[in-house]
Parts: structure tokens; C-alpha cells; sequence
């Protein structure tokens, strides 16, 4: 009997099925397979033996639950290897859009500058939560974070690449980056990894802090191989988007085919107590959801 084990996938996957039930165009499925996939994994490793090989269970639940929201699931029974299937409806997705990245830096990017609240009135700050990045104070998300998921990235995986730690492990920031990245439906991965700004570092998650200012480019380089390799998710660079507040971590992009995209435009912060910190050098406000646009190539405000 392997219902409990179908059960934990509704569970775990009910927010993602609710929003390709929602998706006339089928375009919100990639992230119901994203899930689907890891929690099928989740209860392989747990229950060992219990399902036959290249069985996935998951999908026919999937499929039964968006029939009953009325989203016609195409194709039919497909034999021990799938069951029951999306079918064609998955194969429209994937056919009409390849998979997407979006790669995110977090200080003054997703989140603002600590005690403009009063300056930044899109930004959202949280009582309590400590941001430690740069002078420290209390935490402000930026509107870009806020609104993440209404931006084209809503439709893409997901990833961090920052200089910064984020505020730490079970940090109030980091749990809500982690939500506003779309979960690890989009990330595939709640892991951390701290490379102590070293850029040759190879990547083994989505969410990289302590990258090298002005290296970015090869953690999000090394990042696109562990997608390939481990979560066998194969993203074109050009695909790829990064979004930075500081100009010199945008522009070294050039050459490397993929997109970049300086934000915090209309939003500069002063000087901060760093080596080589300037005005106007990093953001004020953090970015703005507007911001977040999927145009090719790279650019500096």
C-alpha cells in the first residue's frame, strides 16, 4: 500500500497544483513537476523498494487533481513506467518554453537599505529581524522581493549568488528569500553553500553566499553545470538571467552568454564603512519589481 507515500507528494505539492490549476496556458506546470520530482525522491530515499523502477506515482496524483479542477490532462495510461500522465499537456509546456534561471545577489538587491523604511515605501521591513549586511539594522525586503514571483522569474528556477551571508543559517532573511525564490520547487535545493569567496569554488547548490565580488559570473557558470549534472535540468546560458545592484558585478557578463541586468537604478545608497565603497556605488532601496525584465544581454543603469 502505497497511498501514505502518494499522500506525503499531495502534501508537499498541493500549493504547486493549486497554481497550474490556475494556468490556462499550462506555462505554471513547471513548477508542479519540480515538486513532484523531489518528492517523489524524498519518499524513495524513505521507503526503499516500494515503488517499481521508473514508477512515478506523483504524476498520477497530479494529474488526477487538476482533472478534478477541470484542466484537461491529454494522453491516457502510460503503462508501469508513468501511469497516469500529464501527457500532452506537459509536452506543451516543455516544447513552448525551455527552462529558465534566474539568479539573484540579496544586499540592496532583495533587500534594502536597514532605516530607510520611511525612504523606500515599496520596501517592507521586519520588526525583530536583523540584517547584517554591510552597517546592519533591521531588515527591509525590497519591492523586488516582494513581488518576485509577478515578474517574468515567476516562470523560471531559481537562484542566489551574493557576496554577502544572507544574515546566516535559519536567518529570518534567508527563510524569506527562500519563499520569495519560490521555494525549492524553483531552487531544488534549501542548501546554503558558503565558498569563502573563492570563485573557483564548484558549485553544489542554487543558493551560493560569500561569491567574489566582480566572479559572480563563474559561480553562476558553475551553478548551470550542477543544474545540468545533479538535477539534470539543462538551461541555456542564454536562458539565463543574473540581476545585481553593483555595476561591476554585472558587467564582467560580457562574453559569457548570459544575461545581466544592473537594478537599484533609481535608488543609490551612500558610502558604507567598506574598502572601495563610494556613493552611489551599491543600491538604496533594493531592486524594483519593474526592474526584473527578460531582455538578452547585459546592462548597467
Amino acid at each position: 500500500n502505497i497511498s501514505p507515500q502518494v499522500g506525503h507528494i499531495g502534501v508537499q505539492c498541493f500549493g504547486a497544483i493549486q497554481r497550474a490549476a490556475m494556468s490556462s496556458n499550462g506555462l505554471d506546470l513547471e513548477g508542479l513537476l519540480s515538486c513532484v520530482a523531489t518528492s517523489e525522491l524524498e519518499v524513495s530515499a524513505a521507503v526503499p523498494g516500494r515503488w517499481p523502477p521508473n514508477a512515478r506515482p506523483g504524476l498520477a496524483l497530479a494529474s488526477g487533481l487538476l482533472a478534478l479542477a477541470g484542466v484537461a490532462t491529454l494522453g491516457g495510461v502510460g503503462g508501469s513506467t508513468v501511469g497516469l500522465r500529464l501527457g500532452g499537456l506537459i509536452g506543451l509546456s516543455k516544447a513552448s518554453k525551455p527552462p529558465c534561471l534566474c539568479v539573484f545577489d540579496i544586499d540592496r538587491t532583495l533587500t534594502g537599505k536597514q532605516g530607510w523604511a520611511g525612504q523606500c515605501p515599496a520596501d517592507n521591513e521586519i520588526p525583530g529581524a536583523t540584517d547584517i549586511a554591510y552597517a546592519g539594522g533591521t531588515l527591509i525586503f525590497s519591492d523586488l522581493k516582494e513581488h518576485l514571483g509577478k515578474t517574468f522569474c515567476g516562470k523560471c528556477f531559481s537562484g542566489i549568488v551574493t557576496a554577502g551571508t544572507g544574515s546566516g543559517a535559519n536567518s529570518t532573511e534567508r527563510k524569506g528569500l527562500l519563499e520569495a525564490l519560490g521555494g525549492t520547487a524553483k531552487t531544488r535545493s534549501d542548501y546554503w553553500q558558503e565558498i569563502g569567496w573563492n570563485s573557483a569554488t564548484e558549485i553544489e547548490t542554487s543558493l551560493v553566499v560569500q561569491a567574489s565580488d566582480g566572479h559572480k559570473q563563474d559561480s553562476v557558470i558553475s551553478m548551470l553545470n550542477w543544474w545540468k549534472t545533479v538535477q539534470k535540468v539543462d538551461i541555456a546560458r542564454e536562458d539565463t538571467y543574473f540581476f545585481d545592484d553593483i555595476a561591476t558585478n554585472v558587467q564582467p557578463f560580457n562574453g559569457t552568454g548570459i544575461n545581466a541586468r544592473q537594478i537599484s537604478c533609481t535608488s543609490r545608497g551612500p558610502k558604507e564603512n567598506l574598502a572601495g565603497s563610494f556613493d552611489g556605488k551599491i543600491g538604496g532601496c533594493g531592486g524594483a519589481a519593474s526592474e526584473v525584465t527578460a531582455e538578452k544581454g547585459v546592462e548597467v543603469c
